[in-house]
């Protein structure tokens, strides 16, 4: 029995979900049970992100704690889904103790294996929430990010610990050359063009607030 494994993206927690997220719900549940007729071992994982600045602004907006927040639209989504008949194996939410244990057992094996992968730095530059990431000029147009042009982007000055993302772009430009690993075709040229035009190292914490898994480090929100 083969085993076939097969995840959606997860979800934000700030409101129920839309068509969008329906479509691509039941576009995955029709994968996993073609993969169950064929007798493959199967598990199917959906789930939601309930940590970030946009979940904490979001329930600072609606005068509820951000715990609060995750847990009703959680609650809600799980009820559409279970409507929709969605045959999901696993649905993960980022405040199980499951997955921040799993989250600082990882970044301590990364530590021990590769100290150097993971660095402290001082960053300024402007942050969208949006995304939940740092943008670049080439990201940026008329002062808004490109992907959320109805945001106002922030600009923030924190010390953090980034991951060195840069010293893994042969290895991942290996990986992703590769036809099985990624398809289509033009995604796979999308991401090798984004690999070649140069990788920056990515923020692992933050360190300006609190809702997120605590990074098992002191210097950070690890404090």
């Amino acid at each position: 029995m083969a085993k076939y494994f097969l995840t959606t993206a997860i979800d934000y927690a700030t409101a129920d979900p839309h068509q969008g997220h329906a479509y691509e719900k039941i576009g995955a549940d029709v994968i996993a049970r073609y993969h169950r007729l064929l007798g493959d071992d199967v598990h199917f994982l959906i789930g939601m992100d309930e940590h970030g600045q946009k979940v904490a602004q979001t329930a600072a907006e609606r005068r509820v704690s951000p715990q609060e927040l995750v847990d009703a639209v959680t609650d809600s989504t799980q009820e559409i889904w279970q409507l929709l008949g969605i045959s999901y194996d696993q649905f993960i939410r980022t405040t199980d103790p499951a997955h921040k244990a799993g989250v600082k057992r990882l970044i301590e094996q990364i530590f021990d294996n590769s100290p150097n992968d993971f660095y402290e730095k001082a960053y300024a530059g402007w942050y969208c929430v949006g995304c939940e990431s740092f943008k670049q000029d080439n990201e940026i147009v008329d002062g808004k990010c490109i992907l959320h042009p109805t945001r106002t982007l922030e600009w923030v000055e924190e010390k953090n610990w980034f991951f060195r993302l840069s010293a893994y772009s042969d290895r991942l430009k290996k990986l992703v050359s590769t036809e099985e690993f990624l398809q289509p075709k033009s995604r796979r040229n999308e991401i090798l063009s984004l690999i070649e035009s140069g990788l920056d190292d990515v923020s692992a914490s933050r360190s300006r607030f609190s809702w997120g898994v605590p990074f098992p480090r002191k210097g950070s929100a690890g404090d």
